[in-house]
């Protein structure tokens, strides 16, 4: 019997074939009528046809060449292929099903079929190695959007891939660290495990002479067609079009340098007010995943997470907390392009067409220092390194792989700041970015156990310590440097008991805190400015208006400052009806603890 499945030319042989051909229409077509909505009639004749096609085309060499349908190799490309095929469209069917009445994923089909034949041609070439290591890649990838769905149950979409791309390597290594060694050792060795089984399967076959250069040129033309730049399927598949679409915006953002010149030449900015007695500092500082729901300084709790903060704020003459203050998105890079920068969910505008606060106090005559403790938050060219490049002196704490580098490492460059010039200082925390527990040193542990893992004390403990940095950081700068004002705020909350998830979960990620401090010098300088700030306590923000806000507490007048969005004016227009987060996507008003 397997003589007669296996001779070329029997008639075993042929039904075999045709039987693998039959099959894999069959499963194209499945694929594509079950996980697509609201195709239309000529699109599904036109889609169907390609996959028969395709199916002809990669069954034929198998047949021109003799070999078995039935080997290992053959099968095994046969699966991966179908996998690379199934993945994607059965994710987004299953996230979008109920919220689109129509959607159409052709590509990862047709590209899986084409993949079966790619990987089933090399192999009877004698490229096994080759072969072997294309399935494991898109094995992988299809794993990888499998255990995504897993975690945060929906298929990977725009926020996700930004983050994806945008991450740094030691956030992945703190992230596996989070999980037990047993667990990283167990992906490690499974993973591995796949890449030799998948080697072992496609062991070395050799074809004959004329067989091998036709089944090479076969490859060859399988491979263009497949990785084409431009019309490829590669390209058409969901999930690569999204990585390339997401690439292709972080390109765009480099306009943002590009056109710096042009931006800077249009911009008009006049200081209001007095001028301070003696050069002075302005200090603005982002933290990072600071919720103001764990924040004894804007919030009673049982322990005083803020203590320095809390008792900053008792001074009303000089501070103001804002008790409803909330970020914009639930990630660092999608916060900071905004609230960085004239671009917010209001105005229409692009990050790389909008000012920054950088711009407005260079343009002011402050000397800008950018400090950062979270690296280039994956690559040189997100939007929060294009504007920390523009300052004067921009700098990041030292990355090396796999070590904790703690916020007080900030506090050593901070004696670079001339006092006899006007400063704009930015410091950029690590603040309570998860691993909680890697956040402060095991002797400033306050409460639980140091160095055991205790999710929300070790938030607790990270916000205690992010606290202690500020007041060290606020002592500094008023001794040394004349510091006149400062706002601090955070680019997104974080629920620290509940797994972070790339899309909207509730408004616990997003409520964060917003504290802003002038001196008594500056309020006489600047009358109105900090009265405002009073006046507005209690008001809605979101801080893509941080621009706004900074604009205000530097009092200036420019033709890219809009007065009306600044909490630091009497003028300022949004209510909590107005305003949104989650990329414009969740209102404000729906969240019913804010």
């Amino acid at each position: 019997m397997e003589r007669l499945l296996t001779d070329a030319g029997s008639t075993g042989y042929w039904l075999c074939c045709l039987a693998g051909l039959l099959l894999t229409i069959a499963a194209s077509f499945g694929i594509y009528f079950a996980f697509n909505k609201g195709m239309a009639e000529k699109a599904r004749g036109q889609q169907t046809r390609r996959f028969v096609i395709a199916s002809l085309l990669v069954w034929a060499p198998i047949v021109a060449v003799g070999a078995s349908p039935l080997q290992l190799p053959i099968v095994l490309a046969w699966v991966v292929g179908m996998v690379w095929a199934t993945t994607y469209p059965l994710l987004y069917h299953l996230t979008h099903r109920h919220l689109s009445p129509d959607y159409e994923h052709y590509g990862e089909i047709s590209c899986g079929i084409y993949f079966f034949g790619l990987f089933s041609v090399l192999w009877l070439a004698g490229g096994g190695v080759a072969a072997a290591l294309l399935e494991w890649l898109v094995l992988m990838v299809s794993i990888a959007l499998l255990v995504y769905y897993r975690l945060y149950g929906t298929c990977i979409d725009a926020n996700g891939m930004k983050i994806i791309q945008d991450t740094h390597y030691n956030e992945i290594l703190e992230y596996a660290r989070s999980y037990r060694w047993t667990t990283v050792l167990l992906v490690a060795v499974l993973a591995g495990g796949m890449l030799g089984a998948c080697l072992v399967v496609n062991t070395f076959h050799a074809s004959g002479r004329w067989q091998t250069l036709l089944l090479i040129a076969v490859a060859l033309v399988f491979a263009w067609y497949v990785f084409k730049p431009h019309r490829g399927m590669f390209v058409r598949s969901g999930i690569i079009a999204l990585w390339l679409t997401i690439r292709d915006y972080r390109r765009g953002n480099m306009r943002y340098r590009e056109d710096m010149a042009m931006r800077i030449s249009h911009l008009t900015v006049s200081q209001r007010g007095r001028t301070v007695s003696a050069p002075h500092t302005i200090m603005m500082i982002i933290g990072e995943s600071a919720s103001r729901d764990y924040m004894s300084c804007l919030k009673p709790m049982e322990h005083d997470t803020t203590p320095w903060m809390r008792e900053l704020l008792l001074d009303d003459k000089h501070a103001v907390g804002f008790p409803h203050a909330y970020s914009c998105a639930m990630h660092t890079v999608q916060v900071l392009e905004k609230a960085l920068t004239e671009y917010n969910q209001y105005n229409g505008k692009q990050f790389y067409d909008s000012n920054s606060i950088i711009d407005i106090a260079r343009k002011l005559g402050y000397h800008v220092h950018w400090y950062s403790n979270q690296g280039h938050l994956g690559a040189a060219d997100t939007p929060v390194t294009l504007v920390a490049e523009t300052a004067d002196v921009a700098k990041w704490t030292k990355q090396d792989l796999g070590k904790v580098q703690y916020d007080e490492e900030l506090l050593g460059y901070l004696g670079e700041l001339d006092p006899e010039r006007n400063n704009l200082l930015v410091l950029h925390l690590k603040g309570s970015h998860f691993n909680f527990l890697n956040r402060y040193p095991a002797d400033r542990t306050v409460w639980g156990v140091p160095g055991r893992e205790d999710t929300v004390l070790n938030y607790e403990n990270s916000l205690r310590y992010t606290d202690g940095m500020l007041r060290l950081a606020f002592d500094f700068c008023r001794e040394r440097l004349n510091l006149q004002a400062m706002v601090y705020c955070s680019d997104h909350a974080t629920v620290p008991d509940r797994h972070r998830s790339p899309n909207f979960s509730d408004f616990g990620d997003t409520r964060i805190p917003l504290v802003c401090w002038m001196s008594s010098e500056w309020q006489q300088c600047h009358p109105g400015r900090f009265e405002a700030l009073r006046l507005n306590r209690d008001r809605y923000w979101t801080n893509d208006l941080l621009y706004e806000l900074m604009c205000g507490v530097l009092d200036v007048e420019s033709n890219h400052f809009d007065e009306t969005a600044s909490l630091a004016s009497p003028l300022y227009r949004f209510t909590r009806d107005d305003l949104l987060t989650f990329e414009g996507q969740r209102h404000i008003s729906d969240d019913e603890k804010g």
